[in-house]
């Protein structure tokens, strides 16, 4: 959502006059549109389909409000001509407008957009910023129409049976290289070769991957050591340390002789967030063994994927994501609370859940998690998880 490496929300006057002086053409990330229309089903629809085009290919801008030069046969030609500038009386709800027909009108939902408002010469441009879809592909179904489009650089096209395998078959890939990662990171880390003091009697690893992670693009970091301490806040510590190192910034706890880093926080410069703790298991009254206390780990869990988010959306790093949780070194450990007589042991030294998507940040991460938490329980006995409030 960048026009000439400007993110939507930071374009401006200079930047739109810098288009029409430069005539620079239309591509698969741009569009010029003279009107915007969306007060008829028809009008509707392909708005929509521009939106989903647009989110299925690369990303990228619409500019409202600049009439396009014509050729000989009065054809737009994709270059921009003038300011014609569009009716704009409330923006915000303009916004909302915008964000809820989008939203209920594709599958997966697309959000995430851009809307940025900008006068000149007493004119408006509406400028709106499309994420790249690096998830499934977004399908249009407003009045149950259910296509899929794409762009090239002249303008929209529906999408093939063979292009459309070709879209879902990349969600896969990406799926596959963030498990990759995923478990390339717990071997190294597991094997002290990153972090040679780490505590690693029992591990509890949290990760959270954008799919983006692949991109050559870096967050800004400084931001993480200005704003972010607090929600950086490791697994079960009371007190922690932030330090920049080779993968990025991160927040660490240290055992009380300090000789061990017990729990730490990880912002990778590429997005990816990861958490890891060796205190979530103690010892129990019950059976003589070290056990862990269910729903306080699934609380934790919970915010501490809540403040990753966070973290991730004001560093504006672009969704979906794929969440995960795993244990290490826990064979013969048991759940530790009221129903702990009736639980079995892990059978098992290493449990790795799977990846589970989360489309975008207004989501009910508890809701969509909760079924890897009833897989927690029930390999341990139980019927299924305590409900978190």
């Amino acid at each position: 959502m960048y026009i000439l490496g400007i993110r939507a929300d930071k374009v401006d006057k200079e930047l739109i006059e810098r288009l029409i002086d430069n005539q620079v053409q239309e591509s698969k990330n741009l569009d010029y549109k003279r009107d915007l229309n969306i007060s008829k089903d028809k009008d509707k629809k392909e708005f929509l389909y521009d939106i989903s085009a647009m989110y299925n290919t690369d990303g990228g801008c619409f500019v409202f409000g600049i009439e396009e030069l014509k050729d000989s046969n009065g054809q737009n030609t994709g270059k921009p001509n003038k300011i014609a500038g569009i009716v704009l009386n409330n923006f915000d709800k303009l916004t909302q407008q915008i964000e809820d027909i989008v939203k209920n009108s594709s599958e997966p939902s697309i959000t995430q957009l851009i809307l940025n408002e900008i006068e000149i010469d007493n004119k408006k441009i509406l400028i709106i910023g499309v994420p790249k879809g690096l998830g499934l592909p977004a399908m249009v179904t407003y009045n149950q129409t259910n296509k899929f489009y794409k762009r090239r650089n002249s303008g929209k096209f529906p999408v093939d049976v063979y292009e459309l395998n070709q879209m879902f078959m990349q969600n896969q890939v990406l799926s596959e290289k963030a498990n990759d990662f995923r478990n390339n990171r717990l071997d190294k880390v597991l094997k002290k070769e990153l972090l040679p003091n780490l505590k690693t009697d029992t591990s509890y690893f949290i990760h959270i991957i954008p799919y983006s992670f692949l991109d050559s693009k870096f967050i800004n970091l400084s931001l993480a050591k200005e704003k972010f301490k607090i929600e950086m806040k490791p697994l079960n510590a009371y007190g922690w340390d932030n330090m920049f190192n080779i993968d990025g910034y991160a927040s660490f706890s240290t055992t009380s002789d300090r000789t061990e880093i017990s729990s730490y926080n990880q912002l990778f410069r590429n997005g990816i967030y990861e958490a890891y703790s060796s205190e979530m298991f103690y010892e129990t009254r019950h059976q003589n063994k070290l056990g862990f206390d269910g729903k306080h780990l699934i609380e934790e869990t919970l915010n501490i994927i809540k403040n990753g988010l966070f973290i991730l959306n004001k560093m504006e790093v672009e969704p979906p994501f794929l969440i995960s949780f795993s244990f290490h070194n826990v064979l013969g450990k048991i759940i530790d609370n009221d129903r702990s007589y009736y639980s079995k042991a892990f059978s098992q030294n290493k449990i790795v859940f799977p990846l589970i998507q989360i489309d975008n940040y207004d989501i009910n991460v508890y809701e969509r998690l909760k079924p890897n938490f009833d897989v927690l329980y029930q390999a341990l006995g139980f019927e299924e998880s305590p409900k978190i409030e």
